[in-house]
C-alpha cells in the first residue's frame, strides 16, 4: 500500500515539473530570435530580443550586415514605421573592420500598438560590389520576423461601451442675416472662370500623354544626356527616380514624391496597386539608387544604362491602359 508520505512526495514532484515546464515556456516565447539570410558577396542577420511582447513594449530589433572589403553598403534611410510597428528611435554603427571585411550594424526600438500576430516585413539593404572591373549591384532583404503581441486591457470593461442618453437639452435658434446673393456672385464668376480656362486649355487635351508614355520620353531624354559626361551623377539618378515616382503619382495616384523611399514601398505593400514581381524590380531600383544619393557610391555608364533599363521594365509591367470599348455593331435598316 502506498503511504501518505509517498503520495505527498509524487505530487509534490509533478508540481515542480509543472511549474518547470511553464517558466520554460514562458522563457521560449520571451527568448529572442535570430535569422539570417545571404545575397552574393553580403550577409544579412536580423535579430529581435523577444518573440512575444505587450502593446506599447519596446523591442530591440537589429540587424547586422558583413560583406567583404569593396562591397559598399547602404542601409535604408530615415523609417518611421515598419509595417505594423512604429520606430521609436534608430541608430547605427557603420563601416566596421572586421577579419573578413567590413560590418555594418542598425539597432531599431519598435512598439506595435496592434494586438495579435504582427510581421516584421523585410528591410532591404541594397550594395555594390566593386571588386572586379565590371561593377554589380543588388538588394539583399532580411528575413520577417513574427512576433506575438498581447493586450493589456484583456478583462477590463470596455471603454467603447456606450452610455446611457441624456435628455434633450433645446437650444435657442438664433436667426442670421441671409448672404445667399453673395454666394451666388462669387459662384457665377468662379463658373465663368473655369469656363474659360477649359476653352483655353481644350485645344492642347490631345497633346496631353498617358503617365507611360510620358515617363518612356523622360527616360529616353534623360539617357541622351550630358549629366553622367559632366559628372554630375547624383543629378542623374535624383531625375531618374522623380521620373518614377512622378510616373507612379499620375498612374496610381500615390503622392511618391512626398515619401522615402521605405515609406512609399511600405504604402505600395499594403495595397494591390502592384504585384510581388513588379514591388521587387521597384524596391531594388530605389535601393540601388538611394546607394547614389546617399553612400556617395559613383556608379558606371553599365550602371546607369541598368538603372534605366530598370525603370523602364518598371514602367512597362505596371502600366494600366485604358481599354476602348468594342464597337456597336450597326443597326440593320427595317
Amino acid at each position: 500500500m502506498i503511504s501518505r508520505y509517498q503520495t505527498l512526495t509524487a505530487l509534490s514532484l509533478l508540481l515542480v515539473a509543472l511549474a518547470s515546464a511553464a517558466v520554460s515556456a514562458a522563457d521560449n516565447a520571451t527568448a529572442a530570435i535570430t535569422r539570417s539570410e545571404s545575397q552574393g558577396p553580403v550577409e544579412v542577420q536580423v535579430s529581435l530580443n523577444k518573440a512575444t511582447a505587450q502593446i506599447a513594449e519596446p523591442l530591440i530589433l537589429t540587424v547586422t550586415v558583413n560583406a567583404p572589403e569593396k562591397v559598399l553598403v547602404t542601409l535604408p534611410q530615415q523609417q518611421k514605421t515598419l509595417g505594423s510597428f512604429h520606430v521609436l528611435s534608430m541608430n547605427d554603427t557603420a563601416d566596421i573592420p572586421t577579419a573578413n571585411g567590413r560590418q555594418w550594424i542598425r539597432r531599431y526600438q519598435v512598439e506595435s500598438l496592434v494586438p495579435g500576430e504582427q510581421t516584421l516585413p523585410p528591410i532591404a539593404i541594397a550594395y555594390s560590389d566593386r571588386r572586379e572591373a565590371a561593377l554589380s549591384s543588388d538588394v539583399v532583404e532580411t528575413p520577417a520576423m513574427n512576433v506575438a503581441i498581447t493586450s493589456v486591457l484583456e478583462g477590463t470593461p470596455d471603454p467603447l461601451q456606450f452610455r446611457d442618453i441624456k435628455d434633450v437639452v433645446e437650444l435657442p435658434v438664433v436667426e442670421k442675416p441671409s448672404y445667399a446673393w453673395v454666394y451666388w456672385s462669387v459662384g457665377s464668376g468662379t463658373a465663368l472662370a473655369l469656363a474659360g480656362a477649359a476653352l483655353l486649355a481644350w485645344p492642347n487635351r490631345r497633346k496631353q500623354l498617358s503617365p507611360k508614355a510620358q515617363a518612356l520620353a523622360e527616360l529616353e531624354e534623360l539617357r541622351h544626356s550630358s549629366l553622367l559626361q559632366a559628372g554630375l551623377t547624383e543629378q542623374y539618378y535624383v531625375r531618374l527616380t522623380n521620373i518614377v515616382r512622378q510616373y507612379i503619382e499620375n498612374q496610381f495616384g500615390i503622392a511618391a514624391p512626398k515619401l522615402t523611399t521605405d515609406e512609399f514601398l511600405d504604402q505600395i505593400a499594403s495595397g494591390s496597386l502592384l504585384d510581388d514581381a513588379q514591388r521587387g524590380t521597384l524596391r531594388v531600383f530605389l535601393s540601388l539608387a538611394d546607394l547614389v544619393k546617399f553612400a556617395q557610391f559613383q556608379p558606371g555608364e553599365k550602371d546607369a544604362d541598368q538603372a534605366i533599363e530598370r525603370a523602364s521594365q518598371f514602367i512597362q509591367q505596371s502600366a494600366v491602359e485604358p481599354t476602348t470599348p468594342p464597337p456597336v455593331a450597326a443597326k440593320e435598316n427595317a
